[in-house]
């Protein structure tokens, strides 16, 4: 498809509330701001990499697995504090395959329910607008939410309603990307359909997830190349805890716009340069690279795990955060390289219930942990916003919503400030 007529298609009516920088006044709006905390110093953020699949509250998921029946393992007392180790990471796991099996046991509980589908979308815009985000991309697999009970397409029905529901209440912009599985390729292609089909509906775009050591790119290939055709946006999971030929393979074969994690870059100097020329957008997600093991081969010999205490939805936690490097007193990460070399990256979340974070919480573990500066967090927050699915008159209307919230804060270097109103910091080139 040529750009032409790619612009002309993403320029369509969407829905979606990008409003004015003089936001609409609602209860709900103010109620919001009221609750958010404010944390850390970036009044507002855009996040990219966060599966609506992972990001159900703890609270609804017991509930729906009360009114299932729940039953523990050893015949355990169903309560919460029981119940929160089958569905949360408790600490740093042996790989991405053990962080994963935390979702068999709790997926079913909303699976193939349609109320409960459109209760967690609307419940995931509430959590993202009292947590200042601005703007998110959900992704999620429709076909692992059948149950075997709905079509693909009744899930992404059930939860369109729900996330608008919460973009009319809440005043926050949220899209949708669809999930190909790696170990699912006879999926891909309907995928690929489904977006197509559901792209006036807010669909930006499609994903590729799943654990890269065990299931290949290949039978995907031709799904990705039909969304080329058909001009749907495209990210990867690669080079998480796959290898940075994983990386080039996801931009080459499968033509990935964004890449999620792609920690393993650091390994190759020709994969690094290759995501550096393209400006290649990278989802970060630092909580969920340390549960996963991912970072882990990377971090310097002269460093300790440390754990902090965190509360979460009333619940105190315990989760291993970062590494500490003792000769340079600092927490280490990928990222660092990222950042020293302004390379188009974000933060965000991953899958904030399994290990129980928030994006708040995420973005102040970098500042006061990773030691990165106030403006490097603002330039991720605006990497995130040129780096968006949105078409481009959408993606110029969220970043000045963005510089109208963080010009008066005065978040910024200079140099960082006249790059913005220059816009070229925020074009991407395509």
């Amino acid at each position: 498809m040529d750009k032409q007529h790619e612009d002309s298609e993403e320029n369509k009516a969407r829905p979606g509330i990008l409003l004015d920088s003089d936001e609409k006044s609602s209860p709900h709006h103010r109620h919001l701001h009221h609750r958010h905390s404010l944390g850390y110093p970036l009044p507002s953020l855009v996040e990219l990499h966060i599966h609506l699949d992972g990001s159900f509250r703890h609270s609804t998921l017991f509930e729906l697995a009360q009114k299932k029946g729940l039953h523990l393992p050893n015949g355990m007392e169903p309560t919460m504090e029981n119940f929160l180790p089958y569905i949360c990471v408790q600490s740093v796991c042996q790989s991405l395959a053990e962080f994963l099996e935390k979702f068999p046991f709790f997926i079913p509980m909303v699976a193939g329910n349609v109320e409960a589908l459109e209760r967690v979308a609307y419940e995931f815009v509430e959590d993202q607008a009292i947590q200042g985000v601005l703007y998110t991309e959900a992704r999620y697999s429709p076909h692992g939410l059948t149950a075997d009970k709905l079509k693909a397409q009744d899930v992404i029905e059930a939860i369109n309603r729900g996330l608008q529901r919460g973009m009319k209440e809440f005043f926050i912009d949220v899209r949708t990307i669809l999930c190909c599985i790696r170990s699912h390729p006879q999926w891909s292609m309907e995928i690929v359909n489904l977006a197509d089909k559901y792209r006036s509906a807010g669909v930006v775009g499609i994903d590729l997830a799943g654990d890269e050591h065990s299931y290949p790119l290949d039978p995907h290939i031709p799904a990705f190349k039909r969304a080329v055709e058909l001009g749907i946006h495209r990210t990867v999971h690669a080079g998480e805890t796959g290898s940075p030929e994983s990386v080039r393979q996801a931009i080459e074969l499968c033509h990935a716009e964004r890449i999620g994690h792609g920690y393993a870059i650091i390994e190759d100097p020709s994969v690094y340069d290759l995501i550096r020329r393209n400006d290649i957008h990278l989802e970060c997600c630092l909580t969920s690279s340390i549960q996963t093991n991912a970072v882990a081969k990377y971090i310097p010999k002269d460093s300790e795990k440390q754990e902090k205490h965190i509360m979460l939805h009333g619940h105190e936690t315990t989760t291993t955060l970062h590494y500490h490097i003792k000769s340079r007193k600092e927490v280490w990460h990928p990222i660092h390289h990222f950042a020293r070399d302004d390379l188009n990256f974000s933060l965000s979340c991953d899958d904030p219930s399994v290990s129980q974070i928030t994006i708040e919480h995420e973005y102040q573990h970098a500042l006061s942990d990773l030691k990165l500066s106030p403006a490097q967090l603002t330039q991720c927050v605006f990497n995130a916003a040129r780096s968006t699915f949105l078409n481009d008159n959408e993606k110029q209307l969220l970043i000045q919503r963005l510089l109208a919230k963080y010009i008066p804060k005065q978040i910024m270097t200079d140099h960082f400030h006249d790059n913005m109103i220059s816009n070229t910091a925020f074009t991407k080139n395509t």
